[in-house]
């Protein structure tokens, strides 16, 4: 029984739940419900909450992706050369790259997120410019959820391919 392998595939699965259900939780709940109340309420909402979000996604996938490195690392029988030359490294290869994907992207709609809730905090942006960076928003939001969606699928399913 290797020790560290279980203790980092717990850690790798953990991290990865958070931030997937994290995605998914703020695409298809909470950001519709927000974009929905009033503009005094969002911009409270936001104040109160997208910095917290930030940190504690972004620190959810750099743990998920780091420990994700390790097991491939760590897994007897397993490394980096596998990577796009078996159907196991295919796998691994898009989780991948699904997971470093979504990880920028939230970074995206994290910078997006902070220029919204400037704009509501200073009253600067018209209602045509709010409603275009909340499109943008409610875009990257579902890019986001489908990308960790994949990667999750991807790399569960590395080890029966």
């Amino acid at each position: 029984m290797d020790v560290s392998l279980i203790i980092t595939r717990i850690i790798h699965i953990l991290a990865g739940s958070f931030w997937i259900g994290a995605a998914i939780y703020l695409a298809v709940l909470l950001e519709p419900r927000i974009r929905s109340t009033s503009v005094d309420l969002e911009r409270q909402l936001l104040n109160r909450t997208s910095k917290l979000n930030s940190v504690w996604i972004t620190s959810a996938a750099v743990v998920t992706m780091f420990s994700g490195f390790a097991l491939v690392s760590m897994t007897p029988g397993r490394s980096f050369s596998e990577l796009g030359d078996t159907a196991w490294g295919m796998m691994i290869l898009i989780g991948l790259v699904m997971s470093v994907t979504a990880f920028f992207m939230s970074g995206a709609a994290g910078a997006l997120t902070a220029k919204l809730r400037r704009g509501l905090d200073s009253g600067e942006l018209d209602g045509q410019e709010l409603a275009i960076i909340r499109g943008k928003l409610t875009l990257l939001g579902y890019l986001n959820a489908m990308l960790v969606i994949i990667a999750v699928s991807t790399m569960a399913a590395a080890r029966y391919v």
